[in-house]
């Protein structure tokens, strides 16, 4: 019996019944008519409930896709090509809403509205008004427009429930008509249409669950639908195999999807933690999701693209702050230069006016001129040293090495050594032991250079009584600590926050860049990974430089 076709089974049963049939065909036949045009009332409101979903709740989905499309466009290329599908898709749903009725014509086109308004704001370029719009307004109507048809579908499956309430009616008024009839037929039929209908209800209910499956599926995400099995070999089993091909296929569909949505989520992860090497690679099945790859992708490129663009620009604005930086060090240095001779070519002054003296009353003899000659290339000597210090102190290092910073803040002290004699300025330098660290020596020493030459400018352009520069280093648990404190009387409080931006100086524009101490951050924090920070004290300005101690197998 299970290897009979279903029509040939339901011919073996009409085949008993034929007979009744026969006799019943006269009273059923006024029946048949009332039942065959509540089946097409029946078949037309079906068609009113596929009409609603295809022709106005689907295309409505895709025109409230379209708008967010639109809102989300990244560019305007992308922009344009949407506008054009969504005023298709617009005048499409005009003709389909002009037939229906006034209220549900009237609720499109509030919705039509507020679509136009996102537009709108959108040719504005107001582009927070038309996020806020087709998430506020938009959405509201267009869930009132969805709620609206969902109505009218329900209405047509009512009224359907009603005609097939009519049959079922009918159905009873000829029932006792023919119900001895029926009763002799049903001894004859019942075996057979028992075995057969019990079969065909079995498989039909089969093929329920494993739908009822799917649905679930959809819902959830929990576990996979399972296959349909029927043991037929009839055209219910035809359908179970086609039904299980789309199911398989669905749910294919729906997990790479999935598999989508997860890598997109894991990509715009790794953007929060700054890692912009990623990108989408999971290909998604459906064509809106693909579109959203294209869009992410492209989005990252031109990031990336643009940050390593701003990269440059930071660097090359860099290089021409360290450019303008040496250039007011060059003016610095001369001065300094000036201090450091000034001393020497007194004495030279004084040697040769000696020799002249000597030599007028002719009391110059050999060795005394001798004697003179070694003091005079002594001196030059020395002179000769401090332009080859000044040259070494201000060539820039190469690479990163271990150095003795106290011998770097010695050679920054020398440079400045002359001048601060020369203002009565009161120096004192306190080491606690000798230390070590890993970075850059000379461009350390020329940091520490600037905030000693401002200490020592502010002291002498304020006139301070007594004044001084302490400045001492000593070791920390995890870093070597350095201060210089003077009694210059501070920084202003509305200057303390901005004294390490660049070009801004509290000097007059002929006396500063503005970039010195700019620079000593950069080279502090940047280079050698340190910290540096200031703070007012009673009588000046702290400056206190933190940088990474040297573990012992390095140093």
């Amino acid at each position: 019996m299970k290897k009979i076709k279903i029509k040939y089974k339901l011919f073996l049963l009409f085949s008993f019944s034929f007979i009744g049939m026969l006799v019943l065909a006269e009273r059923s036949f006024k029946l048949s008519q009332e039942n065959i045009y509540n089946a097409t009332t029946i078949f037309e409101n079906a068609q009113s409930t596929q009409n609603l979903q295809e022709n106005y709740i689907e295309p409505l989905n895709v025109l409230r896709e379209m708008s967010l499309s639109l809102v989300m466009s990244p560019n305007d290329d992308y922009r344009k090509s949407i506008e054009g599908d969504l005023t298709a898709q617009i005048k499409l749903l005009e003709e389909h809403f002009h037939v229906l009725d006034k209220t549900t014509n009237g609720i499109w086109q509030s919705y039509v509205e507020a679509v136009n308004k996102t537009h709108h704001y959108l040719s504005a370029r107001f582009e927070e008004g038309a996020f806020v719009n087709v998430n506020t307004v938009e959405r509201e109507r267009y869930y009132t427009l969805l709620g609206r048809l969902k109505q009218l579908q329900h209405e047509a499956v009512n009224q359907a429930k009603d005609n097939f309430s009519d049959i079922q009616t009918s159905a009873k008024a000829l029932k006792y008509e023919l119900a001895v009839i029926v009763l002799l037929l049903s001894a004859l039929v019942f075996s057979a249409g028992y075995l057969l209908s019990s079969h065909i209800v079995s498989s039909i209910l089969k093929l329920q669950e494993g739908i009822k499956e799917f649905f679930s599926y959809l819902e959830t995400k929990a576990m996979p639908p399972r296959p349909i099995t029927l043991s037929s070999k009839d055209e219910l089993e035809d359908m179970s195999n086609l039904i299980n091909l789309s199911i398989a296929k669905a749910s294919a569909n729906i997990e790479q999807d999935t598999l989508f949505i997860e890598d997109a989520i894991n990509v715009v992860n790794d953007l929060k933690s700054g890692n912009l090497a990623s990108r989408l690679h999971t290909s998604a099945q459906a064509h809106q999701l693909q579109l959203l790859k294209d869009v992410i992708n492209t989005m990252i490129d031109n990031l990336e693209l643009k940050i390593n663009e701003e990269i440059f620009k930071r660097t090359e604005q860099e290089k021409l702050l360290i450019q303008q930086s040496k250039l007011a060090s060059m003016g610095e240095m001369i001065g300094n230069i000036a201090h450091q001779w000034r001393q020497p070519l007194g004495e030279l002054s004084a040697l040769l006016m000696n020799l002249q003296v000597k030599h007028e009353f002719h009391d110059l003899n050999g060795e005394v001129l001798l004697q003179s000659i070694q003091q005079c290339n002594k001196i030059n000597a020395y002179m000769s040293n401090t332009i080859s210090d000044f040259q070494n102190f201000f060539k820039p290092s190469k690479n990163k090495e271990v150095f003795e910073i106290s011998e770097a803040c010695q050679r920054a002290i020398a440079i400045l050594q002359a001048s601060i004699k020369y203002h009565n300025i009161e120096f004192t330098f306190d080491i606690s032991e000798k230390m070590e660290v890993l970075g850059y020596p000379n461009e350390f020493a020329q940091a520490l250079l600037n905030i000693l030459s401002n200490a020592k400018d502010v002291l002498s352009d304020r006139e301070i009584c007594n004044p001084y520069i302490r400045m001492q280093l000593k070791r920390g648990y995890k870093y070597m600590l350095i201060t210089i404190e003077d009694n210059g009387g501070g920084i202003g409080a509305e200057h303390i926050d901005r004294i390490f931006e660049p070009y801004f100086t509290t000097k007059y524009a002929t006396q500063g860049t503005g970039i010195g101490l700019y620079m000593t951050k950069m080279i502090i924090e940047n280079n050698m990974n340190g910290i540096i920070s200031v703070k007012n004290t009673e009588e000046g300005a702290l400056f206190t430089i933190k940088l990474p101690s040297v573990p012992d197998k390095i140093s």
